[in-house]
C-alpha cells in the first residue's frame, strides 16, 4: 500500500508538470532573426560598460538568448524594468553557435529598481567591486568577484580559454557551491555569537539576500531552495534528506519556469549535485582504508570526479570539449576557494563601513588568487583537450542508465555485506 501511494503521488506530480509545460510553451512561441519585437524585461545583472556603450542579455521564456547593444547613455542598472524594441539579427560565432542580437534598439525605462532589497544588493555589489579593483590586479579582482558574486567579469581571452580548458570555469560562475560556502561560513560565524535558532533564522534570511546579490540564476535558486529546506528542517527539529530536497527544489523551479529544464546552468547544477550525492560515497570508499590523510587528500578529487561524471554528456554537448587535466587542476586549486571566499567576504563586509580597513583585509587573499591564476594559466596551455560534437539524446540516456546501474549494483553489494551504502547529507556543492 505504501508503494502504491508513492506511485500515485509521482504520477500526479508528473501530470501537473506536463500540463504546466504544455501551457507554458503554447503561450511563448520562439523568436527568429528579422522579427520585429518589443520585450518587457527586468535586468537580471548590471549591464557591461564598454567604450562602444552598454551590453546586456535578455533570456526569453523559451531560453533564447538575445544580446542587446545599447547606447552609453542613459545608464541602465540591475533590477530596472525596461521595454526593448527593435528588429532581431542573427550573429554566428566561429564555433557555429548562433545567438539573436538587438543593436541600438529603442529602450524605455518602465520602472526603477524600487525593490529595497534589490537596491541594497546592487549597492553592495558596486561598492565591493570598487574595493576589489582598487586593491588587486585586474585578473585577481575579476576572479574574486566571480567566485563570491558569480559575476560575469571580463578576462583576457587567453585566460578565459584556460579556465574552460582546465575545467574550472564553474568556480567563477554563480552555482550551488557559492551558496554552500556562504551558508557554512554564515552558520559558523553566527554560531559564535548567537544561539542555534536565531543563527539559523538569520542564516536563512542571508541566503535570500545573497540570491539578490548574485542574481536569480537557476543554479543559485536551486541551491538556495535546498539550503532553506535544510535550515527549516534544523529549525523545527526535522530530519533533512538531501535527495528529497534536491528533487523538491527541481520540481518547484520547473513548475514555476519550465524553460529551466533546457537551461545549461540548471542542468549542470542539478546533475553535478546528483553525481556528488550518489557517486561520491562510492568513490570515497577506497580512501577510508588510507585513514584521515587519504580522506583529506582525496576529498577534492572524488568530489570533482563525481560532479564531472554527473555532467559529462552536458559538458561534451554544450562546450564541445573536455579537459583531460580538469580533475588534476581542480584538485590543485579548489582547496583555495574556501579561504578566498571567506577572506573576500569579510573584506567586502568590513569595506562597506570602513573602506580602508576593507582594502587591508584583502591583502591576505592575494597569494591564493595568484596561485589559482598561475596554476590555471600553466595547465591551460597544455592542449590536453578532447573535442567532440554534440551527443545525441540516445547516448545521454544510455550514459545515465549505465551510471544508475553501477550505483544500484554497488548498493546491492553493500547491502549483502551489511555496510553503509550512501552517506547522504545536506551539503550541496553542485
Amino acid at each position: 500500500m505504501k508503494y502504491i501511494k508513492i506511485i500515485v503521488v509521482c504520477i500526479a506530480l508528473l501530470l501537473s508538470l506536463a500540463i504546466r509545460f504544455q501551457q507554458f510553451y503554447n503561450s511563448n512561441p520562439p523568436y527568429h532573426a528579422g522579427q520585429k519585437i518589443s520585450l518587457t524585461t527586468t535586468l537580471q545583472q548590471e549591464p557591461d560598460e564598454t567604450y562602444k556603450g552598454q551590453k546586456f542579455s535578455i533570456k526569453t521564456p523559451t531560453n533564447q538568448l538575445i544580446s542587446v547593444s545599447a547606447n552609453t547613455y542613459p545608464r541602465y542598472h540591475y533590477g530596472q524594468v525596461v521595454v526593448v524594441s527593435g528588429r532581431l539579427q542573427a550573429y554566428t560565432f566561429p564555433d557555429g553557435q548562433t545567438i539573436l542580437t538587438l543593436y541600438r534598439p529603442a529602450i524605455t525605462l518602465q520602472k526603477e529598481a524600487n525593490n529595497p532589497v534589490a537596491a541594497a544588493a546592487n549597492a553592495v555589489r558596486a561598492h565591493t567591486r570598487l574595493i576589489y579593483k582598487d586593491t588587486l590586479p585586474p585578473i585577481s579582482a575579476s576572479l574574486l568577484m566571480g567566485m563570491i558574486f558569480g559575476a560575469n567579469e571580463k578576462f583576457p581571452d587567453s585566460f578565459r580559454q584556460a579556465l574552460q580548458t582546465t575545467g574550472v570555469l564553474h568556480v567563477i560562475a554563480a552555482s550551488g557551491m557559492n551558496v554552500t560556502f556562504i551558508s557554512a561560513a554564515l552558520l559558523f560565524t553566527l554560531g559564535l555569537f548567537l544561539k542555534r535558532r536565531p543563527a539559523i533564522v538569520i542564516g536563512g534570511v542571508s541566503i535570500i539576500f545573497y540570491v539578490f546579490l548574485v542574481g536569480f540564476q537557476p543554479s543559485i535558486l536551486r541551491a538556495s531552495i535546498m539550503g532553506l529546506l535544510a535550515f527549516g528542517a534544523a529549525l523545527f527539529g526535522r530530519q533533512h534528506i538531501a535527495v528529497v530536497a534536491l528533487f523538491v527544489s527541481g520540481y518547484v523551479l520547473l513548475l514555476w519556469k519550465p524553460n529551466y529544464l533546457f537551461d545549461v546552468g540548471f542542468q549542470l547544477s542539478f546533475m553535478a549535485t546528483v553525481g556528488i550525492m550518489f557517486l561520491k560515497p562510492l568513490l570515497d570508499r577506497p580512501l577510508v582504508k588510507l585513514g584521515k590523510i587519504g580522506e583529506f587528500g582525496g576529498e577534492t578529487v572524488t568530489t570533482t570526479l563525481a560532479a564531472q561524471l554527473g555532467t559529462l554528456p552536458i559538458l561534451l554537448s554544450v562546450f564541445g570539449q573536455f579537459g583531460l587535466l580538469s580533475i588534476l587542476v581542480n584538485a590543485l586549486v579548489l582547496w583555495t576557494i574556501p579561504f578566498i571566499m571567506v577572506i573576500g567576504s569579510i573584506a567586502a563586509i568590513i569595506g562597506l563601513l570602513f573602506p580602508f580597513v576593507g582594502h587591508v583585509f584583502l591583502y591576505p587573499v592575494y597569494p591564493f588568487l595568484l596561485y589559482f591564476e598561475t596554476v590555471v594559466s600553466f595547465f591551460g596551455t597544455s592542449g590536453w583537450v578532447i573535442h567532440t560534437s554534440p551527443l545525441p539524446m540516445a547516448m545521454w540516456i544510455g550514459y545515465y542508465l549505465l551510471l544508475g546501474s553501477v550505483v544500484l549494483l554497488q548498493k546491492r553489494k553493500l547491502q549483502i555485506k551489511n555496510e553503509p551504502i550512501l552517506q547522504l547529507d545536506s551539503k550541496d556543492r553542485g
